[in-house]
């Protein structure tokens, strides 16, 4: 305040900023944390209920992820009582989540700017856990195990998004599994070269185009 100036002389509104600043000041209030990004090169703390950054700041609690996880316009299912795993993207503004609930496996994607919160995958009667982002952030991996058993790999673009899992998803698959994947069949996700998915299904080695969705052998 400037000299000879009390609170008292001040409007009302000018007395209330002036309280709210010396509580601050003073440690009462809280600050909430308005960076949108978050450093992507460093570890974050995960438990069941929360996701920490490495400098503290709550990024999600279990309690900001509905119950329930919209897999396609008509089927909601529960999949959201406790999180896995987490991973910011390379360019730090987003955070990959998974979860499990009582039965199934669900998958998310938080936008830390805006706080939306987008359904990217779901496994009935298994789980999801992740897989890597591209290098440019904009593609990022899911794994769904499910109780046949096998094991699968969904990409999930983020610059296009719906309300549904359906929306946002799509398999890697090879054409011989156009119809489903066989028992014991594993797909497993290995690195991003450039824009393709390096992948490997029994033994062999593929790569996935996320642009195209072209499937072609790797060399």
């Amino acid at each position: 305040m400037m000299a000879g100036c009390s609170i008292s002389s001040l409007s009302w509104q000018g007395r209330l900023l002036a309280l709210v600043c010396l509580a601050v000041l003073a440690g009462c209030v809280g600050v909430p944390a308005t960076d949108a990004v978050v450093n992507a090169s460093t570890p974050l703390e995960i438990t069941e209920q929360e996701i920490h950054a490495a400098d503290g700041r709550r990024l999600l609690h279990i309690d900001e992820v509905p119950g329930g996880i919209r897999v396609d316009a008509e089927h909601e299912f529960g999949a959201s009582g406790r999180f896995t795993d987490a991973a910011l993207s390379p360019d730090g503004g987003w955070l990959a989540v998974t979860t499990d609930g009582a039965a199934h496996g669900g998958g998310w994607l938080l936008v830390l700017a805006s706080r939306e919160l987008i359904p990217a995958a779901f496994q009935y009667g298994g789980i999801v856990t992740l897989g890597p982002w591209r290098d440019d952030g904009r593609y990022v991996v899911f794994v769904q195990e499910g109780p046949v058993p096998n094991r699968i790999l969904v990409v999930v673009d983020r610059e296009g998004h719906g309300d549904t899992v359906s929306d946002n998803s799509r398999w890697v698959r090879l054409p011989v599994h156009d119809e489903g994947v066989p028992p014991e069949t594993e797909y497993h996700a290995l690195e991003w070269h450039a824009e393709t998915l390096l992948f490997e299904v029994d033994g062999a080695r593929y790569r996935y185009d996320p642009g195209s969705a072209e499937i072609t052998t790797a060399d």
